[in-house]
């Protein structure tokens, strides 16, 4: 019986261990494709870019997903702004229907952009030799992860309430402008709960760990994506309540859609003829969606308090009170970010209630006040209760805080409403 059991555990590492390597084969097969010299560069408004587009297309209908527009192409112009020409590119665009009623008209948009650099001509000894940007990490790698994600999503449709938008972006290295017509003219900005953005996913090494950055500090969501990191066999992801660099990310940003860009960054090979399919960790890479998979499941699912705005305090007094992401300068709690106001105040001072352990009372209470011109807290209130025990102990800390350096905007000292979550978990 034990040989038997053991015999049963060798065949399943097997399975599990070629599971791995054909996903990672996968990868590594749609980087090669969308690099091959024949796509010349995937350049906006080029054929290689529109051949790229095609193999998208035949990606997402092969792993079974429904296209949207026919073949999923979303075509779109934009004028060049060197030549003044009308140049023509599409987003490719797949969906899975979520299967909440009331959930299924809300979408998390998860997408990558698939154009590049192109080509340029070298004159060496007298004679022209053309040069092609591969774009392996920039960003054939997010597009290859963009694939591999919908493909397992589309294995598990079933699970999610919200739907799913995959969206392959033309022209991002022309301003984002496949993002911006997608969000601004294409689809209805309303309906959509969060943006995704795959940049440059490939690169995993000692000086470039996989990052999720949230373009602006947004404490539930950064909270989500650090309690994935504590998954098992998942990569430590780094989280930052900030913006790393321009993508298409940012046209769904100033929509007010929160988002969240994964990257392992810029590196010396960025946007030069040596970013090759041979120069990415596919293994890292495989490791890297693993965790964005966990990650759109829960966005997908989130009952909704990861999406909901700030809550407008009307504090008394003549002068304006801005939000947060307002101010030219934010308000700063020992000389430092909102982040060190958490560590080094709130959780550090926070007493769970007795009682409230006794009853098994946990969650999370979403407390809003002002930073004061004179760097006093003030207006401390509960916009979101879990139950009075917990909500009181969140208002007495928040409100003994010390003063903080008070918010600028205009080179003016200004009050400003500040609204965080405070977490009280139970093991």
């Amino acid at each position: 019986m034990r040989i038997l059991f053991s015999l049963i555990l060798w065949v399943l590492s097997l399975v599990v261990v070629q599971a791995q390597d054909s996903f990672e084969k996968a990868l590594r097969t749609h980087v090669e494709e969308l690099t091959s010299d024949s796509l010349k560069g995937r350049k906006a408004g080029t054929k290689g870019e529109s051949e790229a587009a095609q193999y998208i297309s035949r990606s997402f209908s092969e792993n079974g997903l429904e296209l949207l527009y026919p073949r999923g192409f979303q075509d779109f112009s934009y004028i060049d702004q060197k030549t003044k020409d009308t140049l023509f590119s599409q987003n490719v665009v797949a969906v899975i229907p979520g299967y909440d009623p009331k959930l299924r008209e809300e979408y998390i948009v998860i997408g990558a952009h698939y154009d590049n650099l192109g080509t340029y001509t070298m004159h060496v000894n007298g004679r022209d030799s053309l040069c092609i940007y591969p774009g392996a990490d920039a960003n054939a790698s997010g597009v290859a992860a963009l694939i591999e994600l919908a493909s397992a999503a589309q294995g598990q449709f079933f699970m999610y309430k919200r739907s799913l938008l995959f969206v392959a972006f033309g022209a991002g290295e022309q301003g984002a402008m496949g993002a911006w017509y997608f969000v601004n003219r294409a689809f209805p900005a309303s309906s959509v709960k969060m943006m995704i953005n795959l940049d440059r996913v490939g690169r995993s090494s000692t000086d470039n760990v996989p990052m999720a950055f949230c373009g602006q500090p947004h404490y539930e969501l950064e909270h989500l994506l650090k309690r994935l990191t504590h998954s098992p066999f998942l990569p430590d992801v780094q989280v930052y309540g900030t913006d790393y660099f321009p993508s298409d990310h940012q046209a769904f940003m100033e929509q007010d859609i929160p988002v969240c860009l994964f990257t392992t960054g810029l590196h010396p090979y960025h946007q030069t003829l040596r970013d090759t399919p041979d120069q990415l960790d596919y293994n890292a890479m495989d490791a890297f969606c693993q965790y964005i998979s966990l990650f759109i499941s829960e966005v997908a699912n989130d009952p909704g308090e990861i999406y909901m705005k700030e809550e407008a305090l009307n504090p008394t007094g003549d002068d304006p009170v801005y939000s947060y992401s307002d101010v030219d300068i934010p308000p700063r709690f020992l000389n430092s970010d909102l982040q060190s106001f958490m560590d080094r105040w709130v959780y550090k001072y926070l007493k769970y209630p007795l009682e409230a352990v006794k009853q098994g009372i946990m969650g999370r209470v979403m407390v809003s006040f002002v930073i004061e011109k004179d760097g006093e807290v003030t207006h401390v209130k509960v916009i979101r209760s879990v139950d009075p025990l917990l909500d009181d102990e969140a208002v007495h800390v928040i409100g003994a805080s010390p003063k903080w350096k008070a918010g600028e905007k205009n080179g003016e000292k200004v009050r400003v409403q500040i609204t965080i979550p405070v977490f009280f978990e139970l093991e």
